[in-house]
């Protein structure tokens, strides 16, 4: 986190990059006074008809209201009919035309259409138009149309049109139309127009349209989606094309790659698959996912250990491939090859914390009976790692073995033979 002098810094040498802009202000052709000073609206060095007048500098001692601004102001209140061009400090900073400069305000700043340089304020910055530069603010920023540059607020980023640039927020960045660039919240991320780049939260993303990365604490929710979905809970979307990695994900359609504990599409695979290992363990899972790209849970059982009840749970990843499609050969239809990979973890008895577990590769081939069934069979390269340091209850034989910091290992070569019910 920055300390206070370092942030001080940082805004002395933006003030020092926009000076020049600030020094050869443009003049406007309105009538013109170098100096002004105001105590509330018509009662100035300008008189009543102040709205109608520019200045160089100007002191409000409670309120100004004025035609506009070309170097400095400062008062409480600081309001500019047409255009404000340099710097403005106040509780709340006003303008209705073009913003140029920088503006600092405790409470507000408010530009009702183009805002380029900087603006400050400890609880809202809003234009109206669109914003060039950086907007920063002690609880939110908001736009109602294109943000171009960088805005910083301590709870919440708002833009009802096209974003461009990086956004950050305590706890929410809201667009409501296009977003480009980066987007940071501590809380979430919501847009539900098209969105484009980086979307970090740490909670909550949630999009219209997406194309590029989104990653969330616990929730990335979106439309459509193009890129990559990244979450420590639910990944969830109508139409997904790249890749989802959670610990569940969902769509209505989905062609990519999933990662997950649970990956469920509506135009995806659904299987129950059966099978059993050299080692004895009987296995069922749910295998969810794409056609080519798949997710499974598992449970096993080792009916040849007498001693005590010893069942497992696993999670695999796997693709498979259609022999036919894969060498454009019609004879091979109705074959097919897939590989994957598990973690098994063993228990005995009761569910515990335990450091027993297979991590297995399979490479198999299979024939598709239609109907939804099909069966396969093939070799496995599996490592046992056991929390005894004789690791060989779960495997009758190793080509390598040890014991590292009082844990076993073994590896071995084994085999599978399973069926799968249900077509994808």
């Amino acid at each position: 986190m920055l300390s206070h002098k370092e942030i001080l810094s940082t805004l002395f040498i933006i003030l020092i990059l926009l000076s020049p802009a600030l020094l050869f202000a443009q003049q406007s052709d309105r009538p013109h006074r170098d100096v002004r000073v105001t105590i509330v609206p018509g009662l100035s060095t300008n008189g009543i008809e102040a709205q109608n007048y520019t200045a160089k500098y100007s002191l409000n001692l409670i309120a100004g209201y004025h035609g506009g601004i070309d170097r400095f102001e400062i008062g409480p209140v600081n309001i500019n009919r047409f255009y404000t061009r340099g710097v403005q400090i106040g509780a709340v900073n006003y303008s209705g035309g073009v913003m140029q400069g920088v503006n600092l305000a405790g409470a507000v700043n408010f530009s009702r259409r183009d805002m380029r340089g900087l603006q400050i304020a400890g609880l809202i910055n809003a234009s109206e138009g669109v914003i060039q530069g950086i907007q920063l603010a002690g609880i939110a920023n908001s736009n109602w149309q294109s943000t171009l540059g960088i805005q910083l607020a301590g709870i919440t980023n708002i833009s009802r049109q096209e974003v461009q640039g990086v956004q950050f927020a305590g706890v929410v960045n809201a667009s409501y139309d296009n977003a480009q660039g980066i987007y940071f919240a501590g809380f979430g991320n919501f847009n539900t127009g098209n969105a484009q780049g980086f979307f970090f939260s740490g909670v909550t993303n949630v999009a219209t349209d997406f194309q590029g990365f989104s990653s969330a604490g616990l929730v990335n929710v979106t439309r459509y989606m193009h890129g990559i979905q990244f979450s420590g809970l639910l990944n969830v979307a109508y139409r997904a094309t790249g890749m989802q990695i959670g610990l569940i994900n969902i769509a209505r359609e989905f062609s990519g790659f999933p990662v997950g504990l649970i990956s469920a599409y509506g135009n995806g695979r659904h299987n129950i698959d059966l099978w059993t290992t050299d080692g004895g363990f009987t296995h069922i899972g749910l295998k969810l996912g794409t056609r080519h790209i798949y997710n499974m849970v598992s449970l096993g059982y080792n009916p040849l250990i007498e001693k005590e009840d010893v069942w497992s749970w696993g999670w695999t990843i796997g693709s498979y491939r259609d022999l036919a499609e894969r060498f454009y050969d019609s004879k091979y239809d109705g074959y097919f090859s897939k590989s994957d990979f598990s973690i098994q973890n063993i228990q005995e008895g009761r569910a515990a914390i335990s450091l027993d577990n297979i991590y297995s590769y399979r490479l198999m081939l299979g024939k598709d009976f239609r109907s939804g069934f099909k069966m396969y069979a093939g070799p496995s390269l599996n490592l046992l790692i056991s929390k005894k340091e004789i690791a060989n209850e779960y495997t009758w034989y190793s080509i390598l073995s040890g014991t590292t910091r009082d844990r076993g290992w073994r590896v071995w070569l084994g085999f599978s033979v399973g069926m799968q019910f249900f077509s994808h």
